[in-house]
């Protein structure tokens, strides 16, 4: 007898299921690949930071808040310059001008954070050098300093050659140790007043620095290709990095900030300033609306409105 054949539905059915169930095997089979790879990534290349650097603990353990004023002006310095140092001095390095044909090149997420972290030392380098590095308004500025800002980290993030940008880098790194060996000699001026602190948390919080990196945080989903969000994430996690180091710095050295009531918005603006150093998710979504998917651009945005709020109010605890 011939064997009877299956209605043409059936082999359609079982196509389908046999496609789902391939589909159920292979996509959690991918994630589990690609998470085992990032993991093993970040082993030899750290992708968050949870807590302060080595290095930057011990100097400020070493200046307690009764040191000399010249003591505290190489401490906010060496903060200030600490998170470029890391960045160049990683397992790959400054990797934003590395050529096509590198495979660092292709790291999007350390570029756009060292992106964030030069753009945060250039903006904070230049309200030091022409607020704290002077005695009056009418003084001339440090010229290490001067040259530190309007040359060196001035240039390019993405020249590889002729110079370099690593080269240029750390020839200004190399003038702010000389202005912190200058002070330590008194020949050079580290001058913070109770009014400067007011000034240096007024411009973190206001358009020059913090609104720059929230701007691409807070741009609608239609307005940003998918390819976009994750630089946006990390260029953001560059900028609190540096700021992280230098705020530390500066409530450790004046203590009188949180004493003026600025205590728990300080406790909640670090807490906040943590959850962006340390945030890292394995695929950046870009849930709109009611979607099911987790908005990762949005959250680091709540993170740092929280942190410029809390800010906003320390700085307003001084002026009072």
């Amino acid at each position: 007898m011939e064997k009877k054949k299956l209605p043409r539905i059936t082999i359609l059915g079982k196509r389908i299921i046999l496609s789902l169930l391939a589909f159920m095997l292979i996509w959690p089979l991918t994630v589990g690949v690609y998470t085992l790879v990032y993991k093993g990534y970040t082993l030899i290349d750290r992708t968050t930071f949870p807590s302060l650097d080595t290095k930057l603990k011990e100097t400020l353990d070493q200046t307690p808040p009764d040191a000399p004023e010249a003591e505290k002006g190489v401490a906010l310095s060496m903060a200030l310059r600490n998170r470029l140092n890391q960045e160049m001095t990683s397992t790959f390095g400054w990797s934003v001008n590395d050529l096509l044909i590198s495979p660092t090149r292709w790291l999007d997420n350390r570029a756009n954070r060292q992106k964030g972290t030069i753009f945060a030392l250039r903006m904070l380098l230049g309200f030091s050098a022409t607020h704290l590095s002077k005695l009056g308004a009418v003084d001339a500025e440090n010229p290490l300093l001067k040259e530190a800002r309007e040359k060196r980290f001035a240039f390019s993030e993405d020249s590889w050659w002729f110079p370099s940008t690593e080269s240029e880098y750390r020839k200004g790194i190399a003038l702010m140790q000389q202005y912190e060996a200058a002070l330590l000699t008194n020949n050079a001026v580290f001058n913070m007043r109770s009014d400067d602190r007011y000034d240096l948390l007024s411009f973190i919080t206001g358009k020059q620095f913090l609104d720059q990196p929230l701007g691409l945080l807070v741009q609608s989903n239609s307005e940003v290709p998918y390819s976009d969000l994750d630089d946006r994430i990390y260029y953001t996690q560059g900028v609190v990095l540096v700021l992280r180091d230098v705020l530390t710095a500066l409530f450790h050295l004046y203590p009188e900030i949180s004493e003026k009531g600025g205590a728990e918005n300080i406790r909640i603006a670090m807490r906040g300033i943590d959850r962006i150093c340390d945030f890292d998710p394995l695929i950046v979504l870009r849930g709109d609306h009611d979607s099911v998917m987790a908005d990762h651009r949005g959250k680091m945005a709540r993170y740092l409105i929280e942190v410029r709020e809390r800010l906003n109010d320390v700085a307003q605890s001084i002026n009072r």
